[in-house]
């Protein structure tokens, strides 16, 4: 994850300067912060976890999960190549099958027809990608996608998420996709020349994303059996919240703070997810305005909202068999079938009509077409909400939410359906959602009629802690002692999401010495999420106590960037964080990595200049801050530098 958007407020801090100047005047190359990556437990891969579990195996290599990346074969591509040339978006490609070996000819990659060799299918669900290994070890998504549904062919680019910039993206599957569609990906990528030489384990999501490393469990078994340091995970023995991180690993919209996460372990460790209240694009938010999931891939977030899980205690394997990942296969699931949801939920089974008001066998009586309506866009497709929360039309007037009556009933407006629930469940248990929705929805406006409502919003537990979190992290925007006493105190929460949000969103002086606290936090995510904070906040190195706690937690970011050397934004944040610990040496290594991915980017020159300046390389220096142009908000503090190096014009 690229620090850069936070980061860059730190490049005029004294404490920067400060830094700099003593590192000169010292000349250290102060701490140094890189350490050995951790040793990786060994994996025994699926095949061998199907030698003693033949049946869940084979369950398993019959499903999605198993296939989500496959080699390109006849029989595992699922697109017509026998249409041998096709027009998308204006723009022509060829296909071709020879000797079960597939090929498409375009010319976006290179400005001429080249033909690629497909060399891996990924999707086979709702569509399908066709991946090829380009220059560099770099794999990319060619252009031709097949629908699976439609059975007909589109460019992939017309589903590039909305926060792509460039007009012609290349997805490069190896960059920008790396962690869920294999097991145990390395990409091996080499700063020095730039290339990937990326390998897994096991093609598509196997047995050990779920129960751990399996190794350790296999050589038990082959010693005897029992229990011990090698037993397996068992994902239902486990506690509600940590079971669901299991499949949140995937399943949830998140940034990834450290590599390696193990089933059983915290999630808050490994990943930070991405919340309603972050900077969205309007015309295609990933969340809708009361913070239910909008967009795919976030059915954990979703469940993790529900009263379901915050009060039930279910998780993903409450409903879901995950040997067998079809999920639209299971009849258990059908719409019709209200079985699963009766079991906790029997006083509304024994009379159905009074609790839906409509005919027992009819879709207005399905448990799950009323409270897990096809809302949250896929690709090319709906698919269902797993916050498993109340039909609310009142929003969808206000706000252009969907409803689950609209479902059926397309025809009626909205305001019709909330009548008719406003008749028939007079007691309004959607308040809260109609409440949650306009609060946010003004919030994202930087209203300040609604401060106090997003101040109740966060220091209520029955809202949830996802509820709870987008209430502090639209905090942020409200220059109120009251918003930064409710930042303060929710870094003494229980829940790791609420001092994660609360962290990354202290960058008021206030807030820095609950910062400095914050970074022995026994929860990853909030340690990064105080660093970041504090860099961006704080004016002064730190004091004498804080310095070890500060390295210690400069050397996790220093971790969590090495996954990122492919990224120039990371790199220089990378070359800040060596800066601030007087590394001087470091520092410059990620710089440069920095410039060489973008020679044009400014921010990694102009710190390059402080640290040749504070190596007494002054004349690299002075090139340096030169380039810094006058439009640029660095040119001030550029032209200050070459004041004190004697260049200045």
């Amino acid at each position: 994850m690229s620090r850069a958007a936070t980061l860059a407020a730190a490049l005029l801090l004294g404490w920067t300067m400060a830094v700099a100047a003593s590192a000169a005047r010292a000349g250290t190359s102060g701490q140094d912060l890189r350490t050995a990556p951790a040793a990786q437990p060994v994996t025994a891969g699926a095949a061998t976890c199907g030698r003693c579990h033949a049946e869940r195996y084979a369950a398993w290599t019959a499903g999605r999960h198993s296939r989500m990346i496959q080699p390109a074969r006849a029989e595992t591509a699922l697109g017509d190549f026998s249409r041998t040339r096709l027009t998308l978006n204006g723009r022509p490609y060829e296909l071709r099958a020879s000797r079960g070996q597939l090929f498409i000819t375009e010319s976006s990659l290179t400005g001429r027809p080249v033909e690629h060799r497909v060399d891996y299918t990924l999707g086979n669900r709702r569509i399908q990608h066709y991946l090829t290994t380009i220059d560099h070890g770099r794999i990319v998504v060619l252009p031709p996608t097949w629908d699976v549904q439609r059975r007909e062919w589109f460019d992939s680019r017309d589903i590039i998420r909305p926060d792509e910039q460039d007009t012609n993206p290349v997805q490069q599957w190896n960059k920008h996709c790396v962690g869920c569609h294999v097991s145990r990906q390395d990409n091996h990528y080499s700063t020095a020349s730039r290339t990937y030489a990326t390998s897994w384990t096991d093609f598509g999501t196997s047995c050990e994303r779920c129960h751990g490393p399996g190794d350790a469990h296999v050589m038990q078994q082959d010693a005897g059996g029992g229990s011990g340091p090698g037993a397996i995970v068992r994902p239902s023995s486990l506690d509600p919240q940590r079971a669901s991180m299991i499949c949140a690993q995937c399943h949830s919209l998140r940034d990834t703070v450290a590599p390696g996460f193990r089933a059983g372990e915290d999630y808050y460790d490994f990943f930070v997810p991405k919340l309603e209240y972050t900077p969205r694009k309007e015309q295609d938010p990933v969340y809708w305005a009361d913070g239910r999931p909008r967009r795919f891939s976030n059915d954990a977030l979703g469940l993790w909202q529900s009263r379901c899980f915050l009060k039930g205690g279910a998780t993903c394997i409450t409903c879901h068999d995950a040997h067998r990942p079809d999920v639209d296969q299971h009849p258990e699931l059908a719409p019709a079938n209200n079985a699963l949801c009766t079991r906790c939920h029997q006083t509304m089974a024994t009379d159905v009509a009074a609790h839906t008001h409509h005919a027992p066998a009819s879709a207005g009586s399905s448990c799950i077409d009323c409270h897990m309506p096809r809302a949250v866009l896929s690709i090319k497709a709906k698919i269902r909400d797993h916050s498993m929360s109340l039909p609310t039309p009142e929003n969808t007037v206000a706000l252009g939410i969907p409803n689950a009556c609209a479902e059926c009933h397309a025809d009626r407006p909205a305001a019709w359906a909330a009548d008719a629930v406003a008749r028939w469940w007079p007691a309004n248990r959607r308040a809260r959602m109609v409440q949650r929705a306009r609060v946010f929805s003004a919030a994202r406006r930087g209203d300040p009629t609604v401060l106090e409502d997003l101040l109740a919003i966060a220091a209520n537990a029955d809202e949830g802690p996802l509820t709870q979190a987008n209430a502090l992290g639209y905090l942020r925007r409200y220059d109120d002692p009251r918003s930064e006493a409710a930042l303060i105190a929710a870094l003494g929460a229980d829940v790791p999401i609420l001092r994660v949000v609360a962290a990354s969103s202290l960058t008021r002086p206030g807030g820095v010495p609950s910062l400095w606290r914050a970074l022995d936090d026994p929860r990853r995510a909030v340690r990064l999420s105080a660093f970041v904070s504090l860099i961006n906040g704080a004016t002064q190195p730190p004091a004498p106590a804080d310095r070890a706690r500060f390295a210690r937690v400069s050397a996790e970011f220093a971790e969590q960037a090495r996954m990122h050397e492919d990224d120039a934004p990371t790199q220089a944040d990378l070359g800040l964080v060596h800066l601030l610990n007087g590394d001087l040496v470091h520092a410059a290594d990620a710089l440069r990595i920095s410039r060489e991915l973008d020679p044009a980017a400014v921010r990694p020159a102009f710190l390059l200049g402080l640290v040749r300046a504070a190596q007494q390389q002054r004349a690299e220096a002075r090139k340096l801050f030169e380039q810094v142009p006058a439009d640029d908000p660095l040119y001030p503090a550029a032209r200050r530098q070459l004041q004190a190096l004697g260049g200045a014009r």
